[in-house]
């Protein structure tokens, strides 16, 4: 079963959409994609913590 997707609208700062943007073509991800591997791995690091 394929995980379930939404669409999301956020509001940033223009010079964090572009350093996101940079960021996103050096990993060879879309900005989307870049943004949900960003909070995927902020999220991780929180659980970890917790855990400690």
């Amino acid at each position: 079963m394929k995980a379930l997707k939404i669409t999301t609208a956020v509001r940033m700062l223009c010079e964090m959409r572009e350093k996101l943007e940079i960021r996103a073509a050096e990993n060879g991800r879309s900005l989307s994609g870049e943004i949900v591997f960003r909070l995927r791995k902020s999220l991780e690091q929180d659980h970890e913590k917790q855990q400690a």
